[in-house]
């Protein structure tokens, strides 16, 4: 048997009709059919019941079927692999970064390493933090800029930048004049922050948890711009890192430390165990040059 008798049997299972497994394959009913029961020769037994009103797995047939969908599924995750690899070796990278990383590195980094690697084509597409680490772990991208809260064990991890987060507030706010302030204490007032899909929430909570507090935000997006803004317009207080206030911060706004210092944490990431290909070494040492640059410039 081979992979295609495979798909045939997961099909005419899941569809319970040969005629509609034969027709989704664009393949005659009789096709179909003597793949099965090559399939059933092969394992010495009969795997299906057919009948006028359609087919049924035997017993043996549930346990081939189960067997059948795993090993598709480590196939198809197999040929992903070869072919994201075959494509880095042909130039192709495919780096994915959380909103907000690239405020930080600057568009230079990016273009830096386009034009030391001319033959390499950059695909470059940004998500909420959330989803980074699992389209790296699908396959979909190679290269990952994450803010990281727990390592996962399939991932490879190279720290980047670690930058602390500060409390925003407005001048209407009982804290403007503070030199620093605590979780626990800015609750007080309404606060907006950006959604559970991103990092900065979930360290503010677990901040706050480890206070006694809970964070019920005034306002939750999946943007700090909105945050910014409500900010400026005196309806909430905020909180981000100090290079997107030097970007967006206007009026009168200002930045104070949280008592905790909460930091958000940044790291290059790609799979472990799957061959690097010329492209992400090239990325990777690009990156490794750049962050010391960043130490440097501290």
């Amino acid at each position: 048997m081979n992979v295609s008798d495979l798909r045939y049997f997961v099909r005419v299972c899941d569809d319970h009709s040969i005629s509609q497994a034969a027709e989704h394959f664009f393949m005659t009913p009789q096709g179909i059919s003597k793949a099965i029961r090559r399939m059933e020769e092969e394992v010495g037994t009969d795997l299906l019941l057919r009948s006028q009103s359609g087919v049924q797995m035997t017993p043996y047939g549930q346990i081939f079927y189960e067997h059948a969908v795993r090993i598709l599924q480590e196939w198809d995750h197999a040929q992903q692999e070869i072919d994201s690899l075959k494509a880095q070796n042909l130039g192709l990278l495919k780096l994915v970064s959380a909103y907000g990383i690239l405020r930080y590195l600057t568009p230079s980094f990016i273009h830096a390493f386009t034009d030391s690697n001319p033959s390499v084509h950059l695909d470059y597409t940004e998500f909420p933090d959330s989803y980074v680490e699992q389209k790296v772990l699908d396959g979909e991208y190679d290269i990952g800029l994450s803010p990281v809260k727990t390592q996962n064990p399939e991932l490879s991890y190279l720290p980047l930048f670690q930058k602390e987060i500060f409390f925003v507030v407005h001048p209407g706010s009982r804290f403007y004049s503070r030199q620093e302030v605590s979780i626990r204490e800015v609750l007080a007032e309404p606060f907006v922050m950006e959604n559970d899909h991103f990092l900065i929430h979930h360290l503010l909570s677990d901040t706050a948890a480890g206070e006694g507090v809970t964070i019920i935000p005034y306002f939750s997006t999946s943007g700090f711009s909105l945050c910014y803004k409500l900010c400026e317009k005196g309806e909430a207080n905020t909180a981000s890192m100090a290079f997107i206030f030097e970007d967006m911060a206007q009026g009168s706004i200002r930045m104070i430390p949280f008592t905790e210092h909460p930091m958000w944490p940044v790291a290059l990431i790609h799979k472990k165990d799957v061959p690097l290909s010329v492209s992400m070494r090239a990325f990777i040492a690009h990156t490794t040059a750049w962050k010391e640059t960043l130490q440097s410039d501290v």
